[in-house]
């Protein structure tokens, strides 16, 4: 856990690998359940498919062993994973089976991932019902725990078209930088959140405050979704700054999304490229981005996807999320 905590994420990855094929071969489930728990939580932000696989079994071996705290942090871990590869509807089942079924809706920081989920979807109504039921949560010295609602307040904000208060809130997130690694599962959603706020906000110096401290980290130290998010921030920059290159960086940004981001940031980001594309005069381009960025709204049941969608290319058919 040292070793993850101090961003040497391959480190701890063979660590907690051989820790849970120790408890194995031991016959000591409980064990077994906490090192692959630890297993999901480091290798999230690479391999969040590999990740999500951790993290069920770590569920199934705890729910038999009965350790309430590790298992929500199993379920928690296997929501992250599953939020990043776009199984929605996966996690908000998990969640269900979790909170209701397994009766831990007194864990403040696992009934909060159902707010995640709901402002994600743009149900900003339950986001912000239970977001109001997280006193103890809110309440909590855990870094961890107030960057958990930050984010889960940052995306209910920005769900509701407040880009000022998304910003707000997802840099009371990024606050926790140094205490928390950059690569940090509440930091990886956090930046591209403020980002984006920044940019819809008109706000270069915040934008460029925001990538100076993403440019501050080794490659390596950052999540691969968050070097994505990098260049797709400076694509936007470039392209607002009328860039010549803008075309060619955008188009580069939206390759580093579809094979590191997560479907809902590739959605955000073609829908960024289809906006460019517009104001260049090319809409035979823009209309399959805002195509592939609707559908994967559709997938998702992503009801701000869709809106954003109509927005920028208004009069376009499109379905309302179900």
């Amino acid at each position: 856990m040292c070793q993850n905590y101090a961003g040497r994420r391959p480190q701890a990855v063979a660590s907690f690998r051989e820790a849970a094929r120790l408890a194995e071969q031991a016959g000591d489930t409980a064990r077994l359940g906490r090192a692959l728990v630890t297993l999901a939580d480091a290798v999230t932000g690479t391999d969040p498919a590999a990740a999500a696989d951790a993290a069920r079994a770590a569920a199934a071996h705890l729910r038999r062993t009965g350790a309430r705290n590790d298992l929500a942090i199993a379920v928690m871990n296997l929501v992250q994973a599953l939020l990043m590869t776009g199984d929605w509807d996966t996690a908000e089942a998990e969640l269900a089976q979790a909170l209701d079924a397994d009766g831990l809706a007194d864990i403040g920081s696992l009934a909060c991932y159902r707010a995640w989920l709901a402002a994600l979807r743009g149900d900003t109504p339950t986001a912000q019902a239970i977001l109001a039921g997280l006193a103890d949560l809110r309440a909590s010295e855990d870094t961890q725990d107030q960057a958990n609602v930050a984010v889960a307040e940052a995306l209910t904000v920005a769900a509701r078209g407040q880009p000022a208060d998304a910003l707000r809130c997802a840099r009371a997130a990024l606050s926790q930088v140094g205490t928390l690694p950059i690569d940090n599962e509440f930091l990886r959603w956090a930046w591209p959140l403020a980002a984006r706020a920044a940019y819809d906000l008109a706000d270069a110096a915040t934008a460029t405050g925001l990538l100076d401290l993403l440019d501050g980290y080794r490659s390596g130290q950052l999540a691969p979704m968050q070097r994505a998010e990098r260049d797709l921030a400076r694509a936007r920059l470039i392209a607002a700054d009328g860039g010549s290159d803008a075309g060619a960086v955008f188009a580069a940004a939206i390759t580093g999304l579809r094979q590191h981001s997560t479907p809902y940031h590739l959605a955000h980001g073609l829908l960024d490229h289809a906006a460019y594309l517009l104001r260049v005069g090319d809409d035979e381009a823009a209309g399959p981005a805002i195509d592939k960025a609707t559908g994967i709204a559709e997938q998702l049941r992503c009801q701000p996807l869709l809106d954003r969608a109509d927005t920028i290319q208004p009069g376009r058919p499109r379905t309302p999320a179900s």
